[in-house]
C-alpha cells in the first residue's frame, strides 16, 4: 500500500488517493473475477491511475479479459508504449499502439480506455486518454468493425488485473482508483480534472453508474467489500 507521502492529492473537494494496490511480478500477484452474467461487450470504459514498477519490453497486463492468448482483450505497456488490442482466433479486430512512450517509473499516469464499437466513425470506436489528453498519435492503428464484441463484460470469461492468461504477462507496479464502467463510453473528464492553480491533471470522484459488470477498486486492502 502507498503511504501518505506518496499520495495523489487533489484540491477543491478533499478527494485524495492515499492508497494503492502493489502488483509484484516476482510474486505472481494479480486480481481475477469471472462475471456470471453478460454485460455490454460493445460499449465500456476502463479508468485507472497507474505507476510502473519496471520499464522496458515488459508486457504485463493492466486489464485482461479472455479465455486464451488468441481470444482476448487487453490493455498493457510494451517497449514503453501503451497497447490496446482485442482479437479472436488470432485475428486482430482492434489494435492501437501509442507513439508516445511512458518511461518514468516515478510518475503516476491516469489511463482511460473507452470502447464503443457502435460508433459510425471507426476512430471513435476506441479512444485512449492519458493524463487528461486524448491520444491521437499511434504507430499502429486498427479499429474494430462496427458492432464488434470485445471480451470485456462477457459472461463466464475471466477478467484479470495484473495478469494475462494462465501464468503469464504479470504486471509490476501500482494501480489505484480502478473503474470499469459497463455500457457507457466515457471521457477523461468523468474521472479527472485540471488543478486550477498548478494545471496538473488530478483525480476526481466518479459519480455515475457502473452497469451489470462494472466495478470500483479504491486501492485499499481492507475496505473494498461491496464495491
Amino acid at each position: 500500500l502507498l503511504n501518505n507521502s506518496n499520495a495523489i492529492p487533489t484540491t477543491g473537494g478533499g478527494y485524495n488517493l492515499e492508497n494503492s494496490l502493489r502488483f509484484r511480478k516476482s510474486a505472481s500477484v494479480y486480481l481475477s473475477r469471472t462475471p456470471s452474467s453478460a454485460g455490454n461487450r460493445k460499449t465500456w470504459t476502463w479508468s485507472s491511475w497507474v505507476k510502473r514498477g519496471e520499464v522496458g519490453t515488459l508486457t504485463g497486463r493492466l486489464l485482461f479479459a479472455g479465455t486464451i492468448s488468441t481470444n482476448d482483450t487487453a490493455i498493457y505497456f510494451a517497449n514503453d508504449a501503451l497497447f490496446f488490442f482485442t482479437r479472436t482466433s488470432s485475428s486482430l479486430l482492434g489494435y492501437l499502439v501509442s507513439t508516445p512512450f511512458y518511461r518514468d517509473p516515478s510518475s503516476w499516469y491516469h489511463i482511460v480506455v473507452a470502447y464503443d464499437s457502435t460508433q459510425a466513425t471507426a476512430s471513435d470506436r476506441i479512444k485512449i486518454y492519458v493524463n487528461g489528453e486524448q491520444l491521437t498519435s499511434f504507430s499502429t492503428e486498427t479499429y474494430p468493425a462496427i458492432n464488434t464484441d470485445s471480451h470485456v463484460n462477457a459472461n463466464g470469461i475471466v477478467h484479470n488485473l495484473g495478469r494475462g492468461t494462465n501464468a503469464a504477462f504479470y504486471y509490476d507496479g501500482y494501480l489505484t482508483e480502478v473503474n470499469l464502467i459497463d455500457g457507457q463510453a466515457l471521457t477523461e473528464d468523468d474521472f479527472g480534472e485540471y488543478n486550477d492553480t498548478t494545471g496538473v491533471w488530478q483525480p476526481k470522484e466518479y459519480t455515475g453508474t457502473y452497469g451489470t459488470n462494472g466495478f470500483y477498486l479504491k486501492g485499499r486492502g481492507t475496505d473494498n467489500s461491496g464495491n
